[in-house]
């Protein structure tokens, strides 16, 4: 089984896909620490937002298979930077979560994920049981 590791920013959906992904079961703790879950590793938001924590993210890759960019579709920035998927050497695959929001954007958050290297983009969706198939797909 593979080990997947997300990363995105605070409030994109991590937590909420592993949920889904798990079957449920998933309860987030808030603190500013590296979660495991199963096959999933979930990482704070802030490791991606304040650039000193890069190092965390990239050595905590280091136990994982796949790494999921999930980028929020009803966000107008990003904070992935320009060519960050490579630093990590592992298959990478950008995910735009909240896809059933009214608001979302989806040709914006996919051009976030392209701008940082992702060359797989995947929509998910985790309010209808049909919105997570191609992110299972993938993790298969």
């Amino acid at each position: 089984m593979k080990k997947v590791m997300l990363i995105g920013e605070t409030g994109a959906g991590k937590s909420s896909l592993i949920r889904a992904l798990s079957g449920g079961e998933f309860v987030p703790r808030r603190g500013m620490a590296v979660e495991y879950y199963g096959r999933f590793i979930n990482t704070p938001g802030e490791f991606l937002e304040n650039r000193r924590f890069y190092y965390a993210l990239i050595t905590t890759a280091a136990d994982c298979d796949l790494l999921l960019m999930v980028q929020d579709a009803t966000r107008s920035t990003s904070l992935f930077p320009p060519r960050f998927a490579p630093i990590f050497n592992r298959r990478v695959v950008g995910v735009i979560s909240k896809s059933d929001a009214p608001e979302a954007r989806f040709s914006r958050a996919e051009q976030f994920l392209l701008s940082a290297g992702a060359r797989e983009i995947v929509r998910a969706n985790v309010v209808s049981p049909d919105g997570l198939d191609a992110l299972k797909t993938v993790l298969s």
